[in-house]
């Protein structure tokens, strides 16, 4: 029954988005607002999805091996991105249990195109974060060659946060609220000054931007281009 429910998951999420589509993943287990478009995307092994109001999901996106989907409000994922999880760490006891296999999208979030995000240990975006431009990593999950171990743990962006294009984000790592990982940086754990500029390899801080515009910006409009 469990291998018929996922193919049944799988066929719609191949439709395009309609009210409809959001009927069928919701008599199907899911929790699909009727406000949300979700486009063709697939769903592979997931086994929880939560989508608020006017959320879009755009097309031909991956998602696969999730114990959890949960996007809140107002939220967009672009076209291209990969969100997947090793659904091993579901059975570590050193696994977090609320976040393990998760992808967790706030309010007000944004995910653009082409990014591969690691859930095994859990990915968390706090309200009015954002991941910019294209091929961002994201991990959270580890390989240790000195114990020749694997190990998981949440990874997250907090409130008002931003990654810029090609960045790479850790195992653990968190970028505290209002902050903004530079393009080509990586992050790892231990960062903790919030409204800052992080930048380098590793990701260190670079600036203050407690007076940067955008962290009043609170709407979703495309900012305004200089002539």
């Amino acid at each position: 029954m469990k291998k018929v429910k996922f193919l049944l998951v799988l066929l719609v999420g191949l439709l395009p988005a309609h009210p409809i589509k959001n009927k069928l993943l919701t008599t199907l287990g899911h929790e699909i607002h009727p406000s949300a478009k979700v486009g063709p995307i697939l769903l592979l092994k997931v086994l929880r999805i939560e989508i608020g109001a006017r959320t879009h999901i755009w097309g031909f996106s991956t998602f696969r091996n999730l114990r959890g989907i949960r996007i809140g409000t107002d939220a967009t994922m672009m076209r291209f991105n990969t969100v997947w999880a090793l659904p091993g760490f579901r059975k570590s006891g050193s696994a977090d249990p609320e976040h393990v296999g998760i992808l967790s999208m706030g309010d007000n979030t944004l995910v653009t195109k082409g990014h591969d995000l690691d859930c095994s240990g859990g990915f968390i975006m706090e309200d009015w974060s954002a991941i910019a431009g294209r091929e961002t990593l994201v991990y959270s999950h580890s390989y240790d060659p000195s114990s020749h171990t694997l190990s998981s743990a949440p990874t997250r962006i907090e409130q008002g946060s931003f990654i810029a294009a090609r960045t790479t984000v850790a195992m653990g790592a968190v970028l505290p609220h209002h902050s903004v990982l530079a393009m080509g940086g990586v992050l790892m754990p231990g960062a903790t000054k919030p409204n800052t500029l992080y930048g380098g390899v590793p990701a260190r801080p670079v600036k203050d931007i407690s007076d940067w515009a955008m962290m009043e910006h609170r709407d979703t409009q495309r900012p305004p281009m200089q002539g």
